[in-house]
């Protein structure tokens, strides 16, 4: 099992996918957008730190912070019961804390290792896609 990944292992998230194919995929694309956010979440956060470029960091935060708060939302709305998904949410919940504490004018280090976290995440889900009817993890070798 991976560290962030809840009760869910590898194995158990590629069944669960298979499963449920359908509900995987809308997890995937959440946790591709989220992913996606991080550089510029990232950056904002540094630029919340006082120094002229605070105005700038705290708009680029609060756009941030909104658009996490709306994956959250989106993934609320799915009302998927497996623990991938709830361990999708918590990661989408310390981002959001994270750029709380960015907009309050706390010292935040930045996304922290819930950014790695959430990388990790997201490939994984990459891997229980199937290609010609084989789990991406089954044609693709191991590094």
């Amino acid at each position: 099992m991976r560290e962030g990944l809840g009760d869910m292992g590898d194995a158990s998230v590629a069944e669960w996918a298979r499963v449920n194919p359908a509900s995987r995929d809308a997890l995937l694309s959440l946790a591709e957008r989220a992913v996606a956010l991080q550089p510029a979440a990232e950056a904002a956060i540094q630029h919340c730190r006082s120094g002229p470029e605070r105005a700038g960091g705290l708009q680029d935060a609060a756009a941030a912070r909104d658009a996490y708060r709306s994956l959250a939302g989106h993934l609320r709305a799915l009302g998927l019961e497996a623990p991938v998904a709830a361990d999708l949410a918590g990661l989408l919940d310390r981002h959001l804390e994270a750029l709380d504490l960015a907009l309050a004018g706390t010292a935040a280090e930045g996304l922290g290792p819930e950014a790695g976290r959430l990388v990790g995440m997201r490939d994984l889900l990459r891997r229980t896609v199937a290609i010609g009817g084989r789990p991406v993890s089954d044609v693709t070798p191991t590094v």
